[in-house]
């Protein structure tokens, strides 16, 4: 990844700090090709699978980490998937999609140097959310719960694109953090104007990914002003909250994020509830990290 010169924090202050931060970012970290075209070609009625899978082998390495992300826990088909032709077959576009956009994202972002954040502790906090998140929707008999993993996965995405370009910002964040015993959004918010949760929506949002997965994650801090998809804000916030108490990883922020309990009543759950499901993924997600970081 490319090295970053020193930044004027002025000139990103605000709603038009924050458009110039996500464009300074897109230029050092962006998604494949092989994703424009992979989205092209879903749209396209005369696409056949053949063709898909054609699309997919053009990027060996792609493919590869595709394969071993579909074959983790974090999916849990019923049948291994060996091939892209048995996945494109057997799992439909839509995780098709969502297979190449995650495999993009940690590929895109896995040169940041360890000394302003640690990788495997960073998905391992995310993978747990996002394995949370789906387990919360689905005791709550939300009928598109399976989709919550996705932007739960992804809903600290904006804290490594700040990672990117403001080290130097977020090395300062943490200190305060320390110092005033105050949540990491809330520093961004009165630094900034605006947090890593309005960085990521607007960075996926420039990516082409679809709303139901740049919406939750914009929301996860205050998921009660989503209407459509507040349910899925609702439980990545919920999972957050109980996945940074509980130590599972972690983004640079140990900060204990202080539970929405409208968010944990809107999905019908208790503390118990919660408790027990947090526990379960917990177990799950070091399962899935193995398969999740091998190269």
């Amino acid at each position: 990844m490319a090295s970053v010169n020193p930044i004027n924090l002025d000139e990103l202050a605000g709603t038009a700090g924050l458009e110039s931060l996500v464009r300074q970012v897109d230029k050092l970290v962006s998604l494949p090709g092989i994703y424009y075209r992979l989205e092209e070609a879903i749209v396209d009625p005369a696409t056949r699978t053949d063709d898909i899978a054609e699309l997919l082998r053009s990027d060996p390495d792609l493919c590869a980490r595709m394969l071993r992300v579909a074959n983790s826990a974090f999916y849990s088909f019923h049948t291994r998937i060996e091939t892209i032709e048995r996945a494109v077959s057997t799992i439909g576009l839509r995780q098709i999609r969502e297979l190449v956009l995650i495999t993009s994202v940690v590929k895109a972002f896995e040169g940041i140097p360890p000394g302003l954040v640690n990788m495997t502790t960073f998905w391992e906090h995310s993978i747990a959310v996002a394995v949370m998140a789906r387990a919360l929707g689905e005791q709550a008999r939300i009928p598109s719960a399976e989709s919550f993993y996705i932007p739960g996965l992804l809903h600290d995405i904006g804290r490594l694109a700040m990672y990117v370009k403001m080290p130097g910002l977020m090395h300062d964040l943490l200190l305060q953090r320390q110092v005033q015993g105050q949540s990491m959004f809330m520093l961004e918010r009165q630094l900034l104007g605006y947090t890593h949760a309005d960085i990521g929506e607007r960075l996926l949002e420039s990516w082409k990914v679809p709303e139901s997965i740049t919406a939750p994650v914009g929301s996860h801090h205050d998921p009660g002003a989503n209407g459509e998809y507040a349910p899925a804000a609702s439980a990545i916030h919920v999972a957050d909250a109980w996945v940074n108490t509980n130590r599972l990883g972690s983004t640079g922020s140990c900060y204990l994020l202080e539970l929405d309990h409208d968010a944990l009543a809107s999905l019908g759950l208790d503390a118990e509830n919660l408790h027990q499901i947090g526990l379960a993924a917990g177990q799950q997600t070091q399962e899935v990290l193995r398969q999740f970081l091998s190269h």
